[in-house]
């Protein structure tokens, strides 16, 4: 086990805004920060970052917490895998107590069975039976680098059945959780697992925090008919929320906010090798939303460089609306037939691919370039519009959905109400498995005192001294308020984050962010205190009140003259005369 005092020095050290604008882009409002939420999908930014209370909250899917929370739930990590996450970025010795018995989750076995792999992948390549893929195909055939291997971390799967199979048994992995990693397959009619990827240049698939998460295996046989295989979707891996490079490149994306997305691992590799970092591949597959957004939390705009042949170009146009979707610029890189973006960086470098860049057009321009639309009869022109009508409606945002078929409509020289007869509303908001979001409502009265105690640490000795968990009418609030009483009585404070790490479950911990996000104004905090805590008395009384008028009837109907005078005994302490 990790000692407290551990966790705690760990967590003190490391900034929130720091943590989280590594892997999304904040924007300053006020004292907070903040973005498009990574965990559902929005158009308005609704995800809150405040440094003061090193807490994040999301205000439209609920999901909150601290770094810890937030790098568990982003980069699907432990929370023991999280905290050595951020104790390496912090220079931060971890000496676990003696004695425990702790054993790592299947999520952190999985990455321990992936990093094995790499290892295992980049000794086969360097072994001397297959000098001839390191250096005829890759470094020959591909003029992939020496230092761009080790940058990627490419490696080999050689001819062996069991080969990785056996080495991760030296590793202390099970076939089981080979398999369950993507590594392996299991075989139903003999009962047996072999290794999933054999003769094939193995390129490692990582998160954002660089962790390897998953495979691409490219063939090395010329009658293979797959020429690539990816690991299949795990605990770890999601295919359609993943880009390929962005963990090497979103610090360079970022700071010039845009993006080349090209289809391949070797294009991204060669145009990396020119000295073009800000690029990402979509892995020959259109984008996803999730995708889209992931991409959207770095730049504002992206040029689409795929091949020149006509799959290029499906693929680029499969990917328009999601990237419109998520509030991207798109572009789309013109080149020469028979090239492709491999090629034009290891011949010419950046400088054409920079010259290209500026000649991009604007993905309508594109669509109708060789079309002459003045000169096309009905049919065709309806066809084009029917197409942008499709695209459009995909766009949720009606601002930008609008401006789509102004666009479209002045280059195709026709009236923009000719887009409109199909024009849908926008979606609603989804999570990541598509559920519509809702969150649980509470009684404004006690989420608003919960959260000014975040704020006003002059008012808590008297709030807890008139106010019980009890008085709540919500079991949730009155929970966190006992866990904010306890956390007092032993700290003499309330914090936010340090509550976070002590709940017990999931639903508490991202309740705490959410009552510890609401912001109020500085000059009002003690006054709103008092008067929201007034309120709960009242109606606390209120409550009680009722229920004794209640008892009273009962016992007026059965004639207990004794219990009825008790009650009212007890009504008198509320204010109430029935004599």
């Amino acid at each position: 086990m990790i000692p407290q005092e551990t966790i705690e020095q760990i967590r003190q050290a490391t900034d929130i805004v720091d943590l989280i604008s590594g892997f999304i882009r904040l924007r300053k409002r006020g004292r907070n920060y903040l973005a498009l939420c990574p965990f559902h999908t929005e158009r308005t930014a609704s995800f809150s970052v405040s440094p003061d209370k090193q807490i994040f909250h999301c205000f439209g899917c609920g999901k909150g917490g601290n770094v810890f929370s937030f790098l568990m739930e982003h980069e699907r990590m432990s929370f023991v895998e999280a905290v050595k996450e951020l104790a390496q970025r912090a220079n931060i010795i971890i000496r676990e107590e003696k004695g425990s018995d702790f054993k790592r989750d299947l999520i952190e076995r999985i990455s321990y069975a992936n990093q094995v792999a790499v290892e295992y992948f980049q000794k086969t390549l360097k072994l001397d039976k297959f000098k001839i893929v390191l250096e005829d195909y890759l470094k020959g055939k591909r003029n992939i680098t020496s230092e761009s291997i080790e940058t990627f971390r490419l490696g080999l799967a050689g001819d062996e059945w069991e080969g990785l199979l056996r080495h991760a048994k030296r590793k202390d992995i099970s076939e089981d959780e080979m398999v369950r990693a993507g590594l392996a397959i299991y075989n139903e009619e003999k009962k047996s697992r072999y290794d999933r990827f054999r003769q094939r240049l193995m390129i490692p698939i990582y998160n954002l925090s660089g962790k390897p998460i998953a495979f691409g295996g490219r063939t090395l046989k010329k009658d293979e008919p797959a020429k690539y295989i990816n690991s299949p979707e795990t605990p770890l891996y999601r295919k359609g929320y993943i880009l390929y490079g962005l963990s090497e490149s979103k610090d360079q994306i970022r700071k010039s906010n845009f993006a080349y997305v090209v289809e391949g691992y070797f294009d991204l590799i060669s145009l990396w090798q020119a000295g073009i970092k800000n690029v990402v591949a979509s892995s020959g597959t259109a984008f996803t939303l999730q995708q889209a957004r992931l991409l959207g939390r770095f730049a504002e705009e992206v040029y689409l460089f795929f091949d020149s042949d006509s799959a290029g170009e499906k693929a680029a146009l499969k990917s328009v609306d999601v990237l419109y979707d998520a509030g991207l610029e798109v572009k789309i890189i013109s080149y020469p037939k028979g090239e492709d973006p491999d090629s034009l960086a290891s011949k010419y470098g950046s400088d054409k691919i920079e010259e290209l860049r500026k000649e991009a057009l604007g993905f309508i321009p594109f669509r109708l370039k060789n079309i002459y639309v003045t000169k096309s009869g009905i049919i065709d022109r309806e066809k084009l519009v029917k197409e942008f009508q499709l695209i459009g409606n995909k766009i949720g945002d009606t601002t930008r959905r609008t401006l789509f078929f102004d666009e479209a409509a002045d280059e195709m020289g026709l009236n923009q109400a000719i887009f409109q007869t199909q024009i849908q509303p926008p979606r609603t908001g989804t999570d990541a498995a598509g559920n519509s979001q809702t969150q649980q409502k509470f009684n404004p009265v006690e989420s608003g005192l919960l959260s000014l105690l975040f704020h006003s640490p002059g008012s808590i000795d008297e709030v807890f001294e008139k106010i019980s968990s009890d008085d709540f009418d919500s079991k949730a609030l009155g929970r966190l308020y006992s866990a904010m009483i306890d956390q007092y009585r032993v700290a003499g404070n309330i914090e936010a984050r340090a509550l976070i790490d002590a709940a017990g479950d999931e639903k508490l911990k991202q309740l705490i962010a959410r009552i510890a996000a609401l912001e109020w104004p500085a000059d009002q905090i003690e006054s709103e205190t008092a008067a929201h805590a007034r309120l709960i008395i009242e109606n606390k009384k209120v409550a009680v009140r009722n229920r004794l008028q209640l008892q009273l009837s009962q016992a007026e109907a059965k004639g207990d003259r004794e219990k009825a005078d008790t009650i009212l005994d007890e009504l008198k302490g509320y204010g109430i005369d029935y004599k």
